[in-house]
């Protein structure tokens, strides 16, 4: 199957909107993608992960059976992780040479202390803690895979709601992930899996459901709800009468009903239009999204690192907004150039980079698209890359 190139788009959006959120917040350059109350980067790019994970695993479950997905999915957790190690390592180290004040993280007794920490994913700067909550989310996979492939996506959904609704009304502590932090709480994964578990199913059953289809037939009906939600999201609890119930609607952590209504109207919208643009414009003109988008892994770990290192090394805070602007537009292009670094060497799994490079440095003749480098399920991804 060929790539589809909205669904890259808004993953580019998303990361976009993390990248404004974080060097950017309150310019001229982060409201487009902030201007739907409620609504951020990480919702989104939670909702669209689900969402490609059930797309994809579906036909490798049809085609290759359970256990080949599951070794799949664990090496995708695998790499997952080590992401993490690596953004918890740049914060160590950047707490032992004195700037732990970029990373808001509590003080470390020394290496060692730092490396227990980062090992156990306990210490995670500011902007670096989705991955943690994605692994957990990822791991539920396990459970829901074989449901799905007997067919029971109702008993899936309807436990899920349940899940969010008891969420919301009384969490225990088990249900919030933790880190070093003064405020140690960081997201509800009982709650935020409303984003992931769903969309999971809607992936799932994408093609059966012929749900592009439905996006293209209906998406003028979905442009205005999400306006409507809009105008009660910005004028009854943004900045209306029900302002002091913010907390209760919208809380991030809690992954309030609000956002999650928000992210569910939004996210699909978003994509239809993208849909609709790559019909008549060339992909070309969507290219830093789309391809930002298709690496949307590697561009969270950049600017998740891009967070420590720019304080320290490029620009210190407090920031400008032309300073702002631009460490906005140099972490964006990073993630860009990088994406086409590897659309270029042909590195289409990031934990193939080791073997990649072993062959280049030894074996030369297995060059990108040979025998030996080409992955035999690359067409099954939503995939490819815009040529």
């Amino acid at each position: 199957m060929t790539r589809d190139l909205a669904i890259d788009a808004t993953r580019g959006v998303a990361i976009w909107s993390m990248i404004t959120a974080h060097f950017a917040l309150g310019t001229r350059i982060a409201e487009p993608t902030h201007a739907f109350p409620y609504v951020d980067g990480m919702s989104a790019f939670v909702l669209l992960s689900g969402f490609v994970l059930g797309l994809v695993y579906q036909r490798w479950i049809d085609r290759y059976g359970m256990w080949f997905a599951y070794r799949r999915l664990t090496k995708r957790i695998v790499v997952l992780y080590v992401c993490q190690l690596a953004i918890a390592l740049v914060a160590v180290a950047a707490a032992m040479a004195g700037h732990r004040w970029l990373t808001l993280l509590l003080p470390i007794d020394g290496w060692t202390d730092g490396i227990r920490l980062a090992l156990t994913m306990d210490y995670l700067p500011s902007g670096g803690n989705i991955l943690l909550l994605y692994m957990v989310l990822m791991a539920s996979a396990y459970v829901v895979f074989p449901l799905l492939a007997r067919g029971w996506w109702p008993v899936v959904l309807g436990a899920s709601v349940v899940l969010y609704v008891f969420s919301q009304i009384h969490s225990p502590d088990w249900f919030f992930l933790t880190q070093s932090m003064a405020s140690p709480r960081t997201e509800n994964w009982a709650a935020w899996q409303i984003m992931f578990v769903p969309a999971l199913v809607v992936g799932w059953n994408w093609r059966r459901w012929r749900g592009a289809r439905f996006i293209d037939r209906y998406l003028v009906a979905l442009v205005a709800v999400a306006a409507c939600v809009w105008v009660v999201f910005h004028y009854a609890i943004d900045t209306g009468p029900w302002a002091e119930f913010e907390a209760h609607f919208a809380d991030k952590v809690s992954f309030a009903p609000a956002r999650a209504l928000g992210a569910w109207v939004v996210v699909p919208a978003l994509y239809g239009i993208f849909r609709a643009l790559l019909r008549v414009w060339h992909h070309d003109w969507l290219r830093p999204l789309v391809m930002t988008g298709a690496r949307s892994l590697d561009s969270y770990v950049i600017q998740a690192i891009a967070l420590i290192v720019v304080p320290i090394h490029i620009a210190h805070r407090p920031w400008d907004e032309t300073t702002a602007i631009a460490a906005t537009l140099l972490v964006f292009g990073a993630c860009w150039a990088w994406a086409e670094f590897r659309r270029v060497v042909g590195v289409d799994k990031l934990h193939r980079i080791p073997a990649i490079a072993y062959r280049a440095a030894f074996e030369p003749g297995d060059a990108p698209g040979s025998p030996a480098t080409t992955n035999p399920e690359r067409d099954l991804v939503p995939g490819g890359v815009p040529k």
